[in-house]
């Protein structure tokens, strides 16, 4: 069988968060490499949206070309991707010309058959640099939720197509001022043209799609489609083939979704079988997944099928959607475009890819939210991975590299426990099969777990340790048979922990891949006699909660740099701070207005508590502290070397655990001697002067030593 695996493009602006990862490509790659190791052909695709308007937004914040912004995450992306063990069989860009030639081609035949037309449109328009603005440069009040940062094109909250215009109090992200509608000539996609035929394939056979997609795509259905604009006044994109045309793009939402169908093209493209993409996109029976978050499902299941029906009735459309809902944290929703989320990156940098890979699938929001929390990720990895599964191998290895020469002993009779934990290996072989078919990520891992966990029942039953000193030939068996065990689970676990079970086939003895391994080898028997190589325990522990030897680890404080700076609406001595960290932007909430004009805090850098809780100061959510000093009359900010580079670490470590402001009160930092600035801990005795590139921080204004900085 064939099996097209599509993976949501991420925006080339800014790193992943842990939220994309458990949406789209971690379990795309679990069903990419089940479908390899049953034999089936599978081709995963996807890349990074060059072209969002996110990039844009970025680019001209950085004051450098969309193009320097998008090659810098894609090349992020690419990275985090192949760290997480995720193998795709091309992670291409929009940006690329081939995809670009391909869209055009697209865009002009859906032109050519009568579903795309010219009509006049209005548009927001900022008076302040005289220009028409992308949907995602409006932010208002969604009209249907009430969520308060709406884009122009889709509230992130509740999901809903938007028009910049049906925003309350909407305003442009650059300037905060308020865009005028103005007429504008653009192309349109005739989307009315397609209800009934995505009605009619809407109602076919989906009893294997999630509930959640389904009411989705059935609801938009029902409410009746309407024709949408596909071009954009912009300078960075896809350009329209059409004279007249020069200073418009494609709109992305129109042109990102064909990446799958360009990227099998450019895949076969690149072994010179250019007409090859044709046995995955013209065979009915071929299997077409689609891997997103649930803010994606119009895309894929109304628009996406459109277009394909347009260009071209034998296209393949979507076997199936398996969206994801969210997965927050601190109870909100993971957002690049916000600055919010546990971000890849870091959590390479601290942790086993396959410890995150586990924590993922294990709370992957699957039909309903669900949250991020460093306690349950330790515990998670500490209870299950660690004490369930990489106990029992490890057990069961050590023990027979050290009591049968470092070898698989050969099994003898067996008896009714033996026999039983034989057929549990083909119960849970099943179970993890079947749910992986109906892509049920989280109960096939579980079902993998319960092997594991089954293991070690049998190991406690059997009691080798005792057999051992009475009847060796038994306990020979016994250890045979969890090294049996030990042999399925390395396969059955090969999808969603690609690190580690090679490891542990490579222990148990085998020098093949065990992903080229077939998915019923899971059932096969160890040789006996076969030499084990047994290494370091597969998992190792994690501890988040303890306290840290050094106390400067509760935190993370890191060099910001000002990028915009207003008055909070709400409170005459707050300012709402929009502050660069290098590698994401966040907002907080200052009380410095007393003492700084805007002028003054203007691209200026400071010191950012980064892992303080996020706290809502009169209605407004702040995600960070600045670090000041004050004493009775005076308030001063904490100054960063001027080569201290944006994102430098000044105390702690990156990506610290979250601190609660009532944690944070119970450390002491002071002004030391000539305006430096002491951590120190909780009794008092100096830890160090806060530096950054070496150099100490400063106070920028003269305050008595000993005052506390806050």
């Amino acid at each position: 069988m064939k099996i097209l695996v599509c993976v949501a493009w991420p925006y080339a602006a800014g790193p992943r968060h842990l939220g994309h990862a458990v949406s789209t490509f971690i379990p795309a790659d679990i069903v990419a490499r089940y479908h390899r190791m049953k034999g089936d052909e599978v081709l995963m695709v996807g890349g990074s949206d060059m072209h969002g308007t996110p990039t844009m937004v970025l680019a001209d914040q950085e004051g450098v070309t969309p193009r320097a912004v998008a090659e810098r995450y894609h090349a992020m992306h690419e990275k985090n991707i192949e760290q997480l063990g995720v193998r795709y069989d091309l992670y291409w860009n929009t940006a690329d010309p081939h995809h670009e030639a391909w869209v055009q081609e697209i865009f002009l035949s859906l032109r050519d058959k009568g579903h795309v037309y010219e009509a006049t449109m209005v548009s927001p328009f900022c008076t302040t640099d005289q220009r028409f603005l992308p949907d995602r440069y409006v932010e208002g009040t969604c009209p249907h939720c009430g969520f308060p940062r709406a884009r122009g094109d889709q509230c992130e909250n509740c999901g809903r197509i938007l028009d910049p215009f049906e925003l309350k109090d909407p305003k442009c992200k650059i300037h905060g001022t308020t865009p005028i509608p103005k007429e504008t000539k653009h192309f349109f996609f005739r989307l009315s043209a397609f209800e009934k035929p995505l009605s009619k394939w809407a109602a076919d056979d989906k009893e294997h799609w999630r509930h959640h997609v389904l009411t989705f795509m059935r609801s938009w259905l029902r409410e009746g489609l309407k024709d949408r604009p596909i071009t954009r006044d912009l300078d960075w994109g896809i350009e329209v083939p059409i004279p007249g045309y020069e200073s418009k793009r494609i709109y992305v939402w129109f042109e990102a979704v064909m990446g799958y169908l360009t990227a099998t093209k450019e895949w076969y493209r690149r072994r010179n079988q250019p007409e090859g993409w044709k046995d995955f996109w013209y065979d009915p029976k071929a299997r077409h997944y689609y891997f997103i978050g649930k803010d994606n499902i119009v895309f894929h299941t109304i628009i996406w099928p459109a277009i394909l029906c347009g260009y071209d009735k034998g296209l393949d459309l979507p076997f199936d959607v398996p969206a994801t809902q969210f997965l927050n944290f601190s109870g909100e929703k993971m957002s690049a475009g916000r600055g919010k989320g546990v971000w890849l990156p870091d959590l390479l940098e601290r942790f086993d890819p396959d410890q995150i890979r586990y924590y993922g699938i294990a709370t992957m929001p699957e039909t309903k939210d669900t949250d991020f929390e460093w306690e349950d990720f330790e515990r998670r990895n500490n209870s299950e991975l660690l004490a369930v599964y990489g106990n029992f191998v490890h057990r069961a290895l050590t023990f027979a590299d050290k009591n049968f020469h470092h070898e698989i002993p050969p099994a003898a009779f067996l008896d009714a426990t033996d026999k039983a934990m034989i057929r549990a290996v083909e119960q849970q072989w099943k179970k993890v099969g079947q749910n992986l078919e109906f892509v049920h990520m989280k109960d096939a891992m579980k079902e993998a777990i319960h092997l594991a966990r089954l293991g070690n029942q049998y190991v406690d039953q059997k009691a080798p340790w005792n057999l051992l000193k009475t009847d060796r030939a038994a306990c020979g068996t016994a250890i045979h048979v969890a090294l049996r065990v030990s042999r399925a689970l390395a396969v059955l676990m090969a999808p969603f922990l690609p690190f580690s079970s090679p490891r542990l086939w490579h222990a148990l003895g085998y020098d093949s891949d065990v992903h080229g391994t077939r998915w019923e080898g899971a059932l096969e028997d160890v040789p006996a006699g076969q030499k084990l190589r047994v290494g370091k325990p597969l998992f190792s522990k994690i501890e988040l909660g303890e306290p840290a030897a050094d106390p400067a680890e509760r935190f993370d404080v890191r060099v910001a740099r000002i990028v915009d700076v207003r008055e909070h609406p709400n409170a005459d001595k707050l300012y709402i701070l929009e502050v660069d960290l290098g590698d994401e932007r966040r907002q907080i909430v200052a009380g410095i207005r007393s003492d700084y004009t805007i002028e003054q805090l203007g691209a200026r850098k400071v010191a950012l508590l980064a892992n303080l809780e996020p706290a809502k100061l009169r209605g407004v959510e702040s995600r960070g502290m600045l670090l000041a000093a004050e004493d009775k009359a005076t308030v001063g900010l904490l100054m960063p070397p001027e080569d201290a580079a944006t994102g430098s670490q000044i105390l702690g470590v990156k990506g610290a655990p979250t601190l609660p402001f009532s944690e944070f009160q119970k450390f002491r930092f002071q002004v030391g001697p000539g305006g430096t600035v002491e951590f120190q801990g909780r009794d008092g005795e100096v830890k160090r002067t806060l530096a950054a590139n070496g150099a100490p921080l400063r106070v920028d204004k003269d305050l008595k030593e000993g005052s506390w900085v806050h």
